[in-house]
């Protein structure tokens, strides 16, 4: 393997592995951050219900002393709330004024201050939550509202215990993760870099490149594997085909052009005293030429068939067209009796390039001329197909059935079964009728047995 081609590999490994982990920490970090958000949020919803109880109950003590002492302010009562530690209690007016507290006041305040906070919440100091909620109370005719703070350094040792907890166990998940992908992408990649080397050895040469033989668990690797193996020994046998079709067309060019190098010399020396043996050198010449012609002609239509242009599309009455088409069709039926059968259809005009049509029929009278028994008849037909919306039209041969393994190469380009090299036939009329029937959208219908051999199509109707 080429230090480029395995630097490419290389690339597409690590990129791959890059692409992996780095969508895996972004999910492992998101669902850390949702981890901790969520027992956050939960802790400290719980704490503030829980100080929301402590103002309510310290807002009761309060009334209840002042009930109990009239002539006692207020804020003197503060002072016997049982409140220490990170637990603080203000007593402030409806109209934001401050009064007192039991004691200190908290390290921090809100940024609007202790007297303009809402019912409940909580700020954070040095890591510490500070929670607080608020609970009315009525002094005299007078309400106030008692505001109850507590730090809540529980919740954050939780909290820190939470983030290393969630640290650590991301980092253990990237860790064997980033093992895990490894191993999975150079077991996925490891079998691609054999394929693509075999792949390289094709575009340089078919015939030096080898089967490969993937060593891999994934069903999906074998199973390119496999399908690269097809391929690989269908391009082998086309170019194969295409080598014995250009030897074979090539000693089929060059007899008939030999021979009609030797007829004209011959025939310049037998016009003046041997007219009959000229008029041989005639046929010769004409026979050899017919057989250049032919060749050239299939391969014209070969390209014609593979060219991007749409065909000619139009609605003809199949019955007519045929009818037309017969006496074309029987010239080229030159050994056996022509028959052309057709019956009463419920529809019979189809959509489809008559030119085109035609090319085919020629093709399928042709092999079956070629093919048919002796003293056989060769029927060009037209018929109902089994799809409602199709009419079929074929040819009908009486000879040696087609081996079931051959029915899937006939339409092979060059392919000529076992036909001598020497053949007027060079394996391409099946492949242009084939190219002819999937461009105007008709299908196949082929049966072959000790009876008979028929090559029909389904055209679509008009």
């Amino acid at each position: 393997m080429s230090r480029r081609l395995r630097g490419r590999s290389w690339r597409i490994s690590w990129v791959l592995t890059i692409g992996i982990e780095c969508a895996l920490v972004f999910a492992v970090l998101g669902s850390g951050i949702f981890v901790y958000s969520l027992v956050g949020n939960t802790l400290i919803s719980q704490g503030i219900d829980e100080v929301g109880f402590s103002a309510r109950v310290s807002a009761g003590k309060l009334a209840s002393e002042y009930k109990s002492h009239p002539n006692r302010a207020p804020v003197e009562d503060l002072a016997y709330l049982a409140v220490s530690g990170s637990k603080y209690v203000l007593l402030a007016t409806n109209h934001g004024r401050f009064i007192g507290a039991s004691g200190t006041k908290p390290p921090i305040s809100p940024v609007r201050g202790w007297t303009n906070v809402g019912s409940s919440g909580w700020i954070r100091y040095r890591g510490i939550p500070y929670l607080f909620a608020s609970a009315p109370i009525k002094v005299g005719h007078v309400r106030w509202r008692v505001i109850f703070i507590e730090g809540q350094s529980h919740i954050a040792s939780l909290l820190y215990t939470l983030r290393i907890a969630l640290a650590l166990g991301s980092l253990v998940l990237v860790m064997s993760t980033l093992a895990a992908v490894t191993l999975i992408v150079r077991r996925v990649i490891d079998p691609l870099r054999e394929l693509e080397e075999v792949a390289r050895t094709v575009t340089l040469n078919v015939d030096k490149a080898a089967f490969t033989t993937v060593h891999s668990r994934l069903s999906e690797v074998k199973s390119l594997a496999d399908s690269f193996n097809n391929m690989l020994e269908r391009l082998s046998q086309a170019q194969l085909r295409e080598r014995e079709f250009i030897s074979n067309a090539a000693h089929s060019l060059r007899t008939p052009i030999q021979v009609i190098q030797g007829n004209l010399e011959s025939l310049g020396r037998r016009l003046i005293g041997h007219p009959d043996l000229a008029r041989q050198d005639l046929k010769a010449l004409t026979r050899e030429s017919q057989a250049m012609a032919t060749l050239v002609d299939r391969l014209l239509q070969l390209s014609r068939a593979e060219s991007d242009s749409p065909p000619r599309m139009e609605q003809l009455d199949i019955v007519r067209c045929l009818e037309r088409m017969a006496g074309n069709l029987r010239d080229l039926c030159m050994h056996h009796a022509f028959v052309l059968q057709t019956e009463k259809l419920d529809q019979r005009n189809v959509m489809t390039d008559p030119v085109l049509l035609e090319a085919v029929l020629r093709v399928l009278v042709e092999n079956a001329d070629v093919y048919s028994a002796s003293e056989s008849t060769v029927v060009v037909f037209v018929a109902s197909s089994k799809d409602p919306c199709m009419i079929r039209v074929g040819v009908q041969n009486q000879g040696n059935p087609i081996p079931r393994d051959v029915l899937g190469e006939i339409f092979e380009r060059f392919y000529r079964g076992k036909m001598a090299a020497s053949s007027d036939h060079y394996g391409l009329g099946l492949a242009i009728a084939d190219s002819i029937v999937r461009r105007i959208g008709a299908k196949w219908a082929i049966k072959s047995d000790q009876d008979s051999t028929v090559f029909a199509i389904d055209l679509p109707c008009g």
